[in-house]
């Protein structure tokens, strides 16, 4: 028994004694280099201002992992941050950016979403660039700025823009906007001139429904089999808009 006491006290100064060293090294560590790799448009400068670290000397402090990382978890356009202590002395910090899929035009703002519906502010042009706009979204009262666009109107938007780079990267690219102020259609704006599509919208009924998830993507291929086969005429055309909400058919409003 007294032999079992004595091992037993033992393996416990020796924890302590190990849980001790290992807080006077966390301690006593000093980082002479931060690493940051992921980010592509936010700067270096702009994600050690998140984290409140300053590149510029060494940090002689306690180094808190979880902090730096929820601080940096904070920027607008970090989608997932990872941070991490290597030996000897180096504090390496990954990011994972969002990636805008589309311009949000608001009222008296301009922001960007991503594919998770995210809203987030720019402060880098790159990107905006080739961007499909999303404009006329219904807007609600909600204490978080960020929120206040109504939710089924940008996956509505966001569904259409997503499956028809899904179905043909060029016809994507025509897309230069697309209008939800019509609670009747869609309408989509080509970017190589001013008419518009119009494309079917349920009222109250929601995107997720996959009867309507299909009728769309049916919509989408017609387009783009609309822009294969007529673009030539249609820009030498005078079009007030096409129709692509009925069945089997594609109506042409011209004025030639």
């Amino acid at each position: 028994m007294k032999s079992g006491k004595v091992i037993l006290i033992l393996t416990v100064i020796f924890i302590a004694l190990i849980v001790i060293l290992s807080l006077n090294w966390r301690s006593e560590t000093e980082i002479n280099k931060i690493s940051i790799s992921g980010n592509y448009t936010i700067s270096r400068d702009e994600i050690l201002s998140a984290a409140r670290l300053n590149d510029s000397s060494a940090i002689t402090e306690e180094v808190n992992i979880d902090l730096i990382r929820n601080r940096i978890s904070n920027h607008k356009e970090v989608k997932k941050v990872f941070v991490s202590l290597e030996q000897p002395s180096e504090l390496k910090i990954e990011i994972i950016e969002r990636r805008p899929v589309a311009i949000v035009n608001g009222e008296n703002e301009i922001m960007l979403v991503d594919d998770e519906l995210e809203i987030f502010p720019f402060k880098n042009s790159v990107k905006m660039y080739d961007l499909p706009v999303i404009s006329g979204i219904r807007t609600e009262i909600t204490p978080d700025p960020m929120k206040k666009y109504n939710k089924e109107d940008l996956r509505l938007a966001l569904f259409l823009i997503l499956n028809t780079y899904k179905t043909s990267k060029a016809t994507y690219n025509y897309i230069s906007e697309v209008n939800m102020a019509d609670s009747d259609k869609v309408i989509v704006y080509m970017s190589e001139d001013s008419s518009p599509f119009y494309f079917p919208r349920k009222i109250n009924e929601s995107i997720s429904n996959s009867e309507y998830q299909d009728l769309i993507i049916n919509r989408i291929e017609v387009f783009e089999s609309y822009l294969k086969q007529s673009l030539d005429n249609h820009l030498k055309k005078d079009i007030k808009y096409v129709d692509l909400r009925y069945e089997n058919k594609v109506i042409l409003n011209s004025n030639n």
